[in-house]
């Protein structure tokens, strides 16, 4: 299942979530890999990000505390992007609408693709995990 969209600069906020020990150890072993610090952004269209989701399986990383903070859940697929292992974010609490997806991947996807703001991408969304705890 694929998901096509344009890659767009975001707010720089899942950086601080992405290096939370939370986060990233049950991205890890929903995923196999260390999720590097941010996210690539990618605009679609509701309709396509909805009906591609739906067909496939996700794991769960419920709502958490943390020193007195909430954080919010994520639906986590795994993905791939070009032959790079990857898995699309779905947060439960987002300034995003419907119409974005999150990325995240080992590496910084916008240098070991060479993509810039407005590219077109595509995002194979895969419907069997390699694990699933939550």
């Amino acid at each position: 299942m694929e998901i096509e969209g344009n890659v767009f600069s975001g707010m720089n906020v899942a950086e601080e979530y992405l290096k939370m020990n939370q986060y990233q150890r049950k991205i890890k072993d929903i995923t196999g890999f260390k999720p590097f610090p941010g996210t690539l952004n990618l605009r679609s269209s509701k309709e396509e990000i909805k009906n591609t989701l739906s067909q496939v399986d996700s794991v769960r990383i419920s709502s958490f505390s943390s020193e007195g903070e909430e954080y919010s859940g994520v639906d986590v697929y795994p993905a791939t992007v070009q032959g790079h292992d990857a898995a699309v974010l779905r947060m439960d609490v987002t300034d995003y609408g419907p119409e974005v997806v999150e990325i995240v991947a080992k590496n910084k996807l916008r240098k070991a693709l060479d993509i810039q703001d407005g590219d077109k991408i595509k995002v194979d969304v895969k419907n069997n995990l390699q694990s699933g705890s939550s």
